[in-house]
């Protein structure tokens, strides 16, 4: 049998431009495509992103140690997403229905879930922290990429009853190789239904780095269904909410 060796492929240059308000060091970039939308955000609603953040980094860090300590049964930290889901949860409506995967807990915290809420759920000693109903957040998903049709489903549903709400889905970069996400944006493509995919790329699939699993940038798909897209720097708190 012969040995056939393979090569990886190079990245495929992306398309889409990284926007980025605001710099390493704290400077503010100005971006002509997004200035429009932060005309609202003043020196007090600076204040409350920034203390978002650092209460959910202080969340996260705790929680984590619990898991390490065996008090948890499991916690996805969302280190280094702090921004991406602050950023992007304070931009929806109250009636706008969040779909997340299992990381999302910043966004869950930030629509009133309360933080025990989010630990029993981990701890085993509830089958959900708590009622969708209440929140407009359905509980978090285990399975890769199944709350995008949830999201999907739900975002037809608003256009088939005239609504003006959002439905917005969470996924990280391996969600992106599962046939559910793809499904679920052939659906609101099809039907240019009211949904917000929102992929929250760390570069890692549990442990598979996204190289492996794209040869372009992963925002660049969105094109092939038929769908816009936006890339921001997911540390940039503006540039989400924006």
């Amino acid at each position: 049998m012969p040995i056939v060796s393979t090569q990886r492929m190079d990245l495929v240059a992306g398309s889409l431009p990284t926007h980025q308000l605001l710099k390493v060091n704290g400077e503010r970039e100005p971006d002509a495509d997004l200035d429009q939308y932060l005309a609202d955000v003043d020196e007090k609603k600076l204040g409350e992103l920034l203390r978002d953040m650092m209460v959910l980094r202080r969340m996260d860090v705790e929680a984590t140690a619990l898991q390490r300590q065996g008090e948890l049964g499991l916690w996805a930290p969302l280190l280094g997403q702090e921004a991406a889901q602050i950023g992007s949860v304070r931009a929806t409506n109250d009636d706008d229905f969040i779909f997340p995967s299992y990381r999302e807990h910043g966004v869950a915290w930030a629509r009133g879930v309360k933080a025990e809420d989010l630990l029993s759920v981990w701890r085993g000693v509830t089958p959900s922290g708590w009622d969708p109903n209440e929140v407009n957040i359905a509980c978090q998903q285990i399975v890769i990429g199944a709350q995008a049709l949830h999201a999907a489903g739900y975002a037809m549903g608003i256009k088939f009853d005239g609504g003006n709400q959002v439905a917005l889905g969470y996924f990280g970069d391996g969600a992106t190789s599962q046939g559910d996400v793809n499904e679920a944006l052939v659906f609101s493509a099809s039907y240019q239904a009211p949904a917000l995919f929102f992929c929250q790329n760390n570069h890692w699939a549990i442990s598979e780095p996204v190289g492996l699993q794209t040869r372009t940038q992963l925002a660049d798909r969105a094109a092939g269904f038929g769908l816009a897209a936006w890339r921001v720097d997911g540390n940039d708190v503006l540039a989400v909410l924006a």
